[in-house]
C-alpha cells in the first residue's frame, strides 16, 4: 500500500540526528501501553519507569485513562508534545497502521520489538520492507524489528520489556547486538564490566550497526564498542563508522556469529575453496582495525580490558602470579594461542632477582610465591618500570571468601596508584572469583579478566590494536577495458583461455610465454616458435580443472613430441590448445579471488600444489595492497620457507612476486565485480621472477 506521509509537529535536538534522538530521548511514548498484569505493554512501561529514567513518559492505550500511575492517551496526537521516541508494543497486525499514523504526526526515532511478520501473499512488498520504506522516506530512526530494545544507562532508561537488573553506575562500554539472547547475557554480566548503551539492534529496518557505532563512538563516557553481529547489511558505512571511532581512540571489538564454510563447496576456483567467507570476514577485520574474537569469553575479556582509561605505550605483556603450575599454565596457553611473552630487560630481570626469594628466576611469568612472602606489588612494580612493557597482569584466582584474595585485591590497587601503565587481575579459574572484588576492582579501573586463554588473547588485542586505516574505495575508471573480452562468457561461465591471457596481458601481469593453436601444424608450428621444452594444455573454456581431463601435456621436448600432444589432447578435450614455454624450476603459488557477497572482492595467496591440496596453506585478504604489504602476507604462510632458499634452495624473486600480487589486487579492485572467481593457479616463482602458468575467470552472475 502507498502512505502519504503529513509533516506534523517536530522537535529539534542537536548531536547526530535521530539516532541521537532514539537513543537519547528526552520524552517516551509507548504504543500499547497496558495494565494487564505480565503483558508486554505493561512491562515495557514498568522498566522504563523504574529504573530512575528523568524524561516525560506517555502511555498511548485509548482503553485506559491511567497506566501505571501516569496520565494514558488515545493517540500520539493526544500528548502535551511530540514525544521524541515512540515505543511500538503491539502485534505485528497493527504495527504498520500504528507507524503509518505515528510518522505523520513527524515520529523521528521509534523502537520496533516485534518481527514484523505476517503470511505472504504472492506478489506482495514483505512488511518488512513497507516499514522500511516509510523510515527512509520520514527520516526515521528505528530500533529493530526483532529487537528486546536498548538500555541507556547513563540516562537511566531501560528501553526493554525484560531487561536485566541495571546497576547503578553507568561504564564506558558500548555495546550493539544482533543477537538478543547475548545480549541480555552481556548486559547482565555479573564480573563488572559496565556499559554506557546496550543496544539489541534486530533487523536494523532503518538504524544500521555503522549508525550505532557512530553513535556510541561520539559519546564521552566510550572507550570501546562491542558488535555481536550476525552479518553486515551496509559494510560500507559500518567500515566508514569503525574508522571514525578509530579516530577517537575507540576500538571496534566483534564477534562474528555463522561462521561457516558452508556454500565454499560449489567454489569453481581452488582459491575461492580456501578464502571461504569467515576468512574473507577475517580479512576484513584485519585490513579496517576491528578486533575480531573467536568466543564470547575472548569478546568479553578484550572489551573489559578497553574498558580501563589506561591504554598501552608498549605491546611487551608482563605477568605476575603466585603459582609455579598457573605459570606453566600460561606459558603453554599462550604458546597455542599465539601470543607472545615479553623477555624482560637486564635491568628489571637484575631488579627481580634481588628480591625474589632464592632458587625463583626472574622470567616472565613471574612466580613471585617463593618460601610464603607475597612479593606480588614488588614484582609488578618493577615489570611497570620495564619500558617495553605495555601492561601488567597479576595472575591469581581472586578466589571468592579468601582472605588472601582481598590481600591480592589491596595489593593490586596499590601499586595501581603508583604506577601509570594499566593494570589488570587475570582469574586463571574463573568460576572461583569473587564477584564483589572484581566489582570493587573495575570500579577503580582495574579490569578482571576471567579465564586463561581469553585474557591472553585479550592482553593481546589490548596492546597490539592500532587507529584503523582510511578505508579504501574502489577505482573503476577503466570498467571498458576489458569489455571486448566478457561478451563470449555467461553469467558462472569460464572465459576462453586465449581471452583471459589477453586480460593478463593489458595488465601487465607476467605470464610463462604462450600462444594458442586450433590444429596439429599450429600447435607444432607454435612449439617451435616459443622453444622447447614446451606444455600443452586444452584451451577449451568448459573444462575448469585441465589435469583432471587429460588437458595437459608436460615436457614436451620435439616436434613428434608436440604433435603427440595435440592428438592426445583434441581427441578428448577438442581442438583448441594452448602452447606455452614449460618452466620447472621454483616454487608452485597459487593466487586468487572471490567475490565476497558483503564485502566484494577478496584474495587468497597461498603456496600451491600439495601445500594447498593438503594443508590450505593460504592468507586471504582485501585489495588493495602494496608490493611491501603483499610480502608481509606471503611471510605470513607456513611454507614461506620454501621461498626463501630452504634447506640451500634458490631464494625466489621476493620483489618480483610481491610485485604481481600488488598489480593482481589493484586490477581485482578495478574491474573484480566482473567476476566471481579468479584463479592464476600455478604461479612459477624463483630467483629470476614469478610468472602465471595458468588462469581462470569465471563471469559474475
Amino acid at each position: 500500500m502507498d502512505h502519504l506521509l503529513v509533516v506534523g509537529r517536530s522537535t529539534n535536538q542537536s548531536g547526530l540526528g535521530n539516532v541521537q534522538r532514539l537513543m537519547k530521548p528526552r520524552s517516551v511514548a509507548v504504543v500499547g501501553a497496558s495494565e494487564r498484569e505480565g503483558s508486554f505493554g505493561q512491562r515495557l512501561l514498568r522498566a522504563i519507569v523504574s529504573n530512575g529514567y528523568a524524561g516525560a513518559v506517555y502511555p498511548i492505550n485509548p482503553r485506559y485513562s491511567e497506566v501505571g500511575g501516569l496520565p494514558a492517551y488515545a493517540s500520539l496526537g493526544a500528548t502535551p508534545e511530540l514525544p521524541d521516541l515512540v515505543a511500538f508494543a503491539i502485534s505485528d497486525d497493527r504495527l504498520e497502521q500504528a507507524f503509518v499514523d505515528a510518522a505523520s504526526q513527524g515520529m523521528k526515532a521509534a523502537v520496533i520489538f516485534g518481527r514484523c511478520y505476517e503470511e505472504y501473499r504472492e506478489g506482495s512488498v514483505p512488511l518488512t520492507e513497507r516499514i522500511s520504506k516509510i523510515a527512509h522516506e520520514a527520516d526515521i530512526a528505528i530500533c529493530g524489528g526483532n529487537c528486546m530494545g536498548f538500555v541507556n544507562l547513563v540516562d537511566r532508561l531501560a528501553l526493554s520489556a525484560s531487561p536485566p537488573p541495571l546497576v547503578e553506575r553507568s561504564g564506558a562500554v558500548g555495546l550493539v547486538s544482533h543477537s538478543g539472547s547475548t545480549w541480555s547475557g552481556l548486559l547482565g554480566n555479573q564480573r563488572g564490566v559496565v556499559y554506557n548503551y546496550a543496544i539489541s539492534a534486530g533487523q536494523e529496518l532503518s538504524t544500521t550497526i555503522g549508525d550505532y557505532v557512530r553513535f556510541l563512538a561520539a559519546q564521552p563516557e566510550t572507550r570501546v564498542v562491542g558488535c555481536v553481529l550476525e552479518t553486515l547489511r551496509n559494510p560500507e558505512d559500518f567500515l566508514a563508522a569503525v574508522y571514525d571511532a578509530g579516530q577517537r581512540g575507540i576500538p571496534v571489538v566483534a564477534l562474528k556469529l555463522g561462521r561457516s564454510r558452508r556454500g565454499q563447496e560449489f567454489a569453481l576456483a581452488h582459491s575461492g575453496a580456501l578464502a571461504g567467507a569467515d576468512n574473507v570476514f577475517q580479512a576484513a577485520m584485519r585490513e579496517f582495525g576491528i578486533i575480531s574474537t573467536d568466543t564470547l569469553e575472548e569478546f568479553e575479556d578484550t572489551l573489559a580490558v578497553f574498558s580501563t582509561p589506561r591504554r598501552p605505550a608498549a605491546t611487551g605483556i608482563g605477568i605476575v602470579t603466585d603459582s609455579g603450575g598457573e605459570r606453566q599454565h600460561i606459558v603453554d596457553r599462550a604458546e597455542t594461542a599465539g601470543v607472545p611473552l615479553l623477555e624482560f630487560s637486564e635491568e628489571t630481570r637484575a631488579k627481580l632477582l634481588a628480591t625474589l626469594d632464592p632458587g625463583m628466576t626472574p622470567d616472565n611469568p613471574v612466580d613471585s610465591y617463593g618460601d610464603g612472602r607475597n612479593l606480588m606489588a614488588e614484582c609488578m612494580t618493577f615489570i611497570a618500570q620495564d619500558s617495553d612493557v605495555g601492561v601488567v597482569a597479576l595472575a591469581t584466582n581472586l578466589v571468592a571468601g579468601r582472605r588472601y584474595a582481598t590481600i591480592s585485591a589491596e595489593l593490586l590497587g596499590l601499586v595501581y596508584q603508583q604506577v601509570a601503565k594499566p593494570l589488570v587481575l587475570m582469574a586463571n579459574v574463573a568460576s572461583a572469583t569473587s564477584r564483589e572484588l572484581t566489582r570493587s576492582l573495575f570500579a577503580a579501573g582495574i579490569p578482571v579478566l576471567l579465564g586463561t586463554t581469553s585474557s591472553l588473547k585479550a592482553l593481546h588485542h589490548f596492546v597490539n590494536w592500532q587507529p584503523p586505516l582510511p578505508p579504501a574505495s574502489a577505482q573503476r575508471d577503466k570498467e571498458s577495458a576489458i569489455h571486448d573480452l566478457l561478451d563470449g562468457a555467461a553469467a558462472r561461465q569460464a572465459l576462453a583461455p586465449a581471452a583471459a591471457a589477453e586480460i593478463l596481458d593489458r595488465y601487465s601481469l607476467p605470464q610463462a610465454p604462450r600462444t594458442f593453436a586450433s590444429t596439429r601444424d599450429g600447435a607444432v608450428e607454435a612449439a617451435l616458435r616459443i622453444g622447447f621444452p614446451v606444455v600443452m594444455k586444452t584451451a577449451n573454456p568448459a573444462i575448469l580443472h585441465k589435469t583432471e581431463h587429460g588437458g595437459v601435456v608436460l615436457s614436451i621436448g620435439d616436434e613428434v613430441a608436440a604433435g603427440a600432444a595435440y592428438d592426445t589432447i583434441s581427441t578428448g578435450c577438442g581442438a583448441d590448445v594452448e602452447v606455452a614455454r614449460q618452466i620447472s624450476n621454483g616454487v608452485e603459488l597459487i593466487l586468487g579471488m572471490t567475490t565476497d557477497r558483503v564485502f566484494g572482492p577478496a584474495i587468497t595467496v597461498g603456496i600451491g600444489g600439495i601445500w594447498t591440496e593438503l594443508f590450505g596453506d593460504a592468507v586471504t585478504f582485501l585489495p588493495p595492497v602494496t608490493p611491501l604489504r603483499a610480502e608481509e602476507y606471503l611471510r605470513r604462510l607456513k611454507g614461506f620457507p620454501l621461498l626463501d632458499g630452504y634447506r640451500g634452495a634458490p631464494r625466489a624473486n621476493l620483489t618480483a612476486i610481491s610485485g604481481l600480487i600488488s598489480k593482481f589486487s589493484a586490477f581485482c579492485l578495478e574491474q573484480g565485480t566482473e567476476f566471481s572467481e579468479i584463479d592464476l593457479n600455478p604461479i612459477k616463482a624463483g630467483p629470476d621472477g614469478a610468472f602465471i602458468l595458468d588462469s581462470l575467470f569465471v563471469r559474475n552472475s
